[in-house]
Formats: C-alpha cells, structure tokens, sequence
C-alpha cells in the first residue's frame, strides 16, 4: 500500500503540473470541430444562396452592408466557438462564459472587416467566384490563430501563470498546419487552397488540424499548479 500510494503521489505531481487530462483533450478537440464544421457549414450556405444578393460592389458603396455583415459574422464566430470552448475552459478555471465569447468576438469582428469582406468586395467587383471568396477568406480568417491567441490570453492571466504561453501555442499551431498544407499541394495537386482551387472539406480539415496542439497546449497552460489562487490575487 505504502507503494501504491508513492507512485500515485508521483502521479498526481506530473499530473498537477502537465495538465494531462485525456477527456478534456478529446472533448477540445470535438468541441472546437464541431464549432468550425458549424461556421464554415453556413459560410458554405451563403455562397450556396449567392453572396451578390448582398450587394457589396464597391461602385455601389454600400460600406454599411458590409460592415453589417461583418458584425453578424464575428457574433456567430464568436458565440459558437467561444461558447464550445468554454465548456472545456471552465472546468479548469471559473472564467466567465460572457467574458471568454467576448475575447472570440473581437478578433473575429477584425477578420471579418479586413479580410472577409474586402476579398467579397474585391471578387464582385472583378466578376468572380463571391462563394470561393467568401470561403477562402473565411479560411484565411479563422487561422488568425495568433491574434485570437492574445485575446484570450489577456482573460487567461487572472487564472494562470502560463497565460503568455497560450499565444505562441496559437501562433505554433497554425504555421504547422499551414505550413503542412503548403508542402502538400507538391504532391497532392486538388490541395491547393493558396491558389483559390482548394474545397471547403479541406479547409474544414486544415482548421481542425490544429485543435490537437492548441487541445495540448491548453491544459498544460491551465495545469493545476500553474494556476493563480484567485483569492490570493484578490487579497493583493
């Protein structure tokens, strides 16, 4: 007994300090695929229902449809996948629901802005695909691993010492990926998303791609002794 009870003290140690935990991981991992499946299924809608609906040309100037739909699409990248995850997050540490889909909310507003809707102007404008460029600037989007990274981090370092870490694990996993998918198209030819030819189920699976690192990184970032007691933070 007195054995057992050593090696399960060394266990619950790296355990404390690692973060493993095997059904949050997993459950990161579903929840954040089932998040991009969601967005990129009604990206794929509005493309499918035909984006010049909309309107956007820029001969037209209507500036202030496209800034509507650049809010209407960051509120729906945000509460989807900022909500999705915080089933994970809050069973590390008591962030606020509203807290953390507002950290998901503004660096998708951003994306939306300066990337979505130029790259719809832009295809309207010159007569093409507006569904190519809806979903290859979605894309684009959603792999802003590192800004997405710096929002949450800022609501991460009241409940961690390792909150700075959650940027660069962003930051790292989207240039694997990207990485990968660059080198791929040199021996897999349809995979060529960086030349306007690639599919929506390739996107899909370049972004859930990352969840596995990003899934790791996290419970390491939010591992039991890198966490900050949160009523010594308020004594001080």
């Amino acid at each position: 007994m007195g054995a057992r009870a050593v090696a399960a003290s060394g266990e619950d140690l790296r355990t404390s300090s690692s973060g493993w935990d095997t059904r949050l991981y997993w459950l990161w991992i579903l929840y954040n695929t089932v998040a991009f499946v969601v967005l990129l299924t009604a990206v794929a809608v509005i493309a499918w229902l035909g984006a010049n609906v909309l309107d956007l040309s820029v001969a037209n100037r209507h500036w202030f449809e496209a800034l509507l739909v650049a809010t209407v699409g960051a509120l729906l990248f945000g509460v989807v996948l900022g909500a999705l995850q915080w089933l994970v997050i809050r069973q590390r540490v008591s962030v606020p629901r509203k807290q953390w889909i507002v950290a998901n909310v503004g660096p998708a507003f951003l994306g939306w802005l300066l990337v979505i809707m130029p790259a719809v102007i832009q295809a309207e404008n010159n007569h093409q695909n507006v569904g190519t460029a809806y979903l290859l600037a979605v894309s684009q989007t959603l792999a802003l691993g590192p800004l997405l990274g710096l929002s949450q981090s800022l609501v991460l370092r009241k409940y961690t010492r390792r909150w700075v870490w959650w940027i660069g694990a962003n930051l790292i996993s989207y240039l694997v990926v990207a990485g990968i998918a660059a080198l791929l198209p040199n021996h897999f030819n349809p995979l060529n998303l960086g030349h306007g030819d690639g599919s929506i189920a390739q996107v899909y699976l370049m972004l859930i791609a990352t969840t596995p690192l990003t899934g790791r990184a996290l419970l390491w970032v939010l591992a039991p002794s890198a966490r900050i007691d949160q009523q010594a933070a308020l004594a001080t």
